[in-house]
């Protein structure tokens, strides 16, 4: 199967950061099942283990709300053949302090339908999902 086109991977991230934002956990898995039936992996942020196969959507979902109601805006995004680069504004709360987190998202479309999504942002002290994050997955060689 050939990779998708630029508008379908606009479309398909775009309608990830709206699932989020609506906060509709089981829409938003079933979101990412269909447009990565080939597997999925994740590095968020890039230096933490890397994260493998759809099961670890839910996961992720639950360490990120475990700790506050994130709302992510698209600040911007680049589509470039098979890839986007995003920029994300994150904002939610640490430890009962707001915090804003902007980064940068590249996300791979490949030809075998699968997604590989990597970060780039600093994780905030005392996060929960800092904690998580950088404990689960593939160990860092």
């Amino acid at each position: 199967m050939s990779a998708p086109t630029a508008d379908s991977i606009r479309s398909a991230l775009e309608r990830h950061v709206e699932l989020w934002n609506a906060k509709d956990r089981a829409a938003w898995l079933s979101h990412w099942q269909s447009i990565c039936p080939g597997g999925f992996t994740l590095e968020d942020p890039v230096g933490t283990p890397v994260k493998r196969g759809q099961e670890i959507m839910g996961e992720v979902w639950d360490a990120a709300f475990a700790e506050s109601a994130w709302t992510l805006t698209l600040e911007e995004c680049i589509v470039c053949g098979n890839e986007a680069a995003l920029v994300v504004m994150n904002e939610g709360e640490v430890g009962g302090q707001p915090v804003a987190l902007r980064g940068v998202e590249i996300v791979r479309f490949d030809d075998d339908e699968a997604v590989q999504y990597r970060t780039f942002y600093i994780l905030p002290e005392g996060s929960q999902y800092a904690a998580w994050t950088e404990t689960t997955g593939d160990a860092l060689t």
